[in-house]
């Protein structure tokens, strides 16, 4: 279980680094995607600093309160994206992401509560 937990964690912190990094630089798609949803420009700064943030936290080398907090963050920005995508009329794949990285999310979670509950 350990092993399941530290795969899924780190595949995840590093996708959510690369998201974040390319959400902070606000590149072409990321600004285009975000004012298409109709949410303002500067979200995707808010949005980049909270991951990086959960990044930390999730690092965190034990179980901290802290922790839970990170992982609902994420939750709420994964189904909020989903729900975005789906109202904006986009295709399958663009509602099914966040949900997909929910699931990840969701295995590190369980995995990590799993370990601490030996």
């Amino acid at each position: 279980m350990k092993l399941t937990y530290r795969i899924s964690t780190v595949l995840f912190l590093l996708l959510m680094l690369v998201t974040a990094i390319t959400d902070m630089m606000r590149i072409d798609p990321v600004l285009k995607t975000v004012l298409h949803l109709g949410y303002p420009a500067y979200l995707p700064l808010m949005i980049g600093s909270g991951k990086l943030a959960g990044i930390l936290l999730l690092s965190l080398p034990r179980y901290t309160r802290w922790k839970e907090w990170a992982y609902a963050g994420f939750t709420v920005l994964f189904f909020s994206a989903a729900i975005s995508h789906a109202v904006s009329g986009d295709d399958t794949g663009k509602v099914l992401f966040p949900l997909a990285m929910e699931v990840l999310l969701l295995v590190s979670y369980v995995s990590m509560w799993r370990e601490i509950n030996k």
